[in-house]
């Protein structure tokens, strides 16, 4: 990831520029005397951490739209290309809706940047509440001109959903935090083997005999549609449940630094190393420095990723096993027994060994079933039991402990670390 997609999440980033705290005004020094730490916010963003930044705009809710300006272009266009009825409209009307769509997207591109004193064509730098109006109605105005009411409500809802889902999106750097986990998750991969070892002492035995047993299949075998999906869901509510219950103690155990000579030691082989040693004008303060609301959610979420791989490897490890199991063991008329159906949808039927093999529909589905509550159990093993834990922690929690010393590093090398000023020196400067 270079910085090309750093610039896509945050696009008015630059290093020296100062934001303002969520409690307060940060003080940071001129901009001169900062030096260039735009590789170390780089690498926030690759460690799925990009709240660390420190942006020159002010947090509001206007700049997470700006951020995501391209989203919201590719967005309105398929809401206003939405609208277009090839059933019950003429050519014509289809038409004149495409062109009015398109017609109020350039017109309002043009005035907005004419109005800012910018080329009337150049990329739009700013998101305000007009540009918002725009995406929320201008989708549902054709419909509207055409006398179809219900067509430009059910447009102006769906407008009003996805603006949320992008807000969040780009306010929460969900996209770097997915690029984290799926590159965590390919490492996590390796490890695979042995984190399946320890989970399967705990719930192989009971689950097995839960699998072979009559009732279950007569449940879960049976269970079809919206009921089936609120069971699974309600046994993945029950896991983030736990999980989340956890998530701020772990937050509290790797934001404390004993010394200052302890974050030097956890900026070793980053690009916060080049700072060392971090000191602030007043030496005596502790490196204690509070994470804002935001940053203490994207570590949050961080810390979920990393139990959410684990969690998931375990369970569709689990899954997968059962419906091996039950291919080469439960016969069809095993299957159509223990859930009472006349009849089940047979989706593969082999032989082997002169035994005739199916992969059965209700076989899925059980085998789905305790993959689910197995994961269930999993997560609340992982986040009560002290050795999962501190196995746990001693995965994830050195990633974390190494992006918030780095974040001190940074926030003392621009000066609004809450101990004051920054006392790096000039050579600390590097280039571009």
């Amino acid at each position: 990831m270079g910085h090309t997609g750093e610039a896509s999440t945050f696009p008015h980033m630059e290093s020296g520029e100062s934001r303002s705290d969520d409690r307060g005004a940060d003080h940071s020094p001129e901009v001169s005397e900062i030096p260039d730490l735009r590789d170390i916010e780089h690498w926030f963003v690759v460690r799925g951490v990009p709240h660390f930044v420190e942006r020159k705009t002010d947090g509001s809710l206007l700049d997470a739209w700006t951020r995501a300006l391209p989203l919201l272009v590719v967005a309105y266009l398929l809401l206003g290309f939405n609208a277009l009825d090839l059933a019950d409209r003429t050519v014509s009307e289809n038409l004149f809706a495409s062109v009015a769509v398109i017609a109020m997207l350039i017109t309002a591109w043009a005035i907005s940047n004419r109005l800012r004193g910018v080329p009337t064509f150049a990329r739009p730098t700013d998101i305000d509440p007009p540009e918002l109006a725009l995406f929320l109605f201008g989708p549902a105005l054709p419909s509207l001109v055409l006398g179809q009411p219900g067509d430009a409500a059910q447009s102006l809802i769906t407008a009003a959903v996805l603006l949320t889902l992008i807000y969040v999106w780009s306010a929460y750097g969900i996209g770097p935090l997915l690029r984290w986990g799926a590159r965590r998750g390919s490492r996590q991969l390796a490890s695979l083997g042995s984190l399946v070892a320890r989970a399967l002492p705990l719930l192989l035995l009971f689950n097995t005999f839960l699998f072979i047993n009559a009732e279950v299949w007569e449940l879960a075998g049976t269970l079809t549609g919206p009921a089936y999906a609120v069971v699974l869901l309600t046994f993945f509510a029950l896991g983030a449940t736990f999980a989340l219950s956890r998530v701020p103690g772990t937050i509290r155990a790797v934001n404390t630094f004993e010394s200052w000579d302890d974050v030097d030691h956890h900026l070793i082989g980053t690009p916060a190393e080049r700072l060392v040693p971090v000191r602030p004008d007043d030496e005596t303060m502790q490196p204690i420095d509070l994470l804002r609301i935001r940053q203490r959610l994207n570590i949050g979420l961080v810390v979920l990723f990393g139990q959410a791989l684990q969690i998931t490897l375990v369970t569709a490890s689990l899954t997968a096993f059962f419906v091996g199991f039950g291919f080469f063991g439960i016969t069809e008329s095993t299957a159509m027994g223990w859930t009472r159906l006349e009849d089940i949808n047979v989706l593969l039927e082999t032989s082997f060994g002169g035994r005739q093999l199916v992969l059965s529909e209700p076989l899925i589905r059980v085998a789905a079933f305790l993959g689910a509550f197995s994961g269930m159990y999993f997560t609340v093993v992982l986040t009560t039991d002290d050795t999962y834990r501190t196995e746990f922690s001693d995965d994830v929690g050195p990633e974390i402990r190494e992006a918030l010393a780095v974040r001190t590093a940074y926030r003392v090398a621009r000066g609004t670390h809450r101990s004051g000023q920054s006392t790096v020196p000039p050579s600390g400067r590097v280039s571009d």
